[in-house]
């Protein structure tokens, strides 16, 4: 009896994921209104940077594919609610690679119970770079200009 409620008591606990609260069903429901297939939710992680951040990595790649400008939010708190979603741009194009799947991790970002943009990133192994837009564009599409003259004009302002 003892090891069945152990067992009982394991089970309900692997089951239990992160628990979704108004921000992120507010995320979850914009992703769902994209025409996203939300697989999971991730749980939430805080971000916040200064100036000076916003000319390193990742705070500028980030930067590039946001549809608001960060000088409203130096020094506070974004919330980003992390789901895995399907029907994502980035799954068409990077799931039938090898060691790829369809589903692709997309974090909302979220300041004062409002949406002001996010990232999307696909799932593979071994993947790393630069994150693209919510929808999946990458900077030089979001920003519809070469990136080194972006970059150029965002290291003269937010540069020392």
């Amino acid at each position: 009896m003892k090891k069945f409620l152990i067992l009982t008591i394991l089970f309900l606990l692997a089951g239990c994921g992160p628990v979704m609260d108004e921000n992120a069903e507010l995320a979850k429901q914009f992703l769902e209104d994209r025409g996203y297939s939300i697989k999971s939710y991730e749980g939430r992680n805080s971000y916040s940077f200064e100036k000076q951040d916003l000319l390193n990595k990742p705070h500028d790649m980030v930067w590039a594919v946001q549809p608001v400008k960060p000088d409203h939010y130096i020094g506070k708190e974004i919330t980003q609610e992390i789901f895995i979603v399907k029907n994502h741009p980035l799954g068409k194009i990077y799931g039938p690679q090898i060691g790829f799947s369809s589903k692709v991790e997309v974090s909302v970002f979220i300041f004062n119970d409002e949406i002001i943009g996010g990232t999307s990133f696909p799932i593979g192994k071994g993947i790393t770079g630069a994150p693209y837009s919510l929808d999946g564009l990458t900077a030089e599409e979001f920003l519809a200009e070469d990136y080194r003259e972006w970059r150029a004009k965002w290291d003269e302002k937010y540069g020392d």
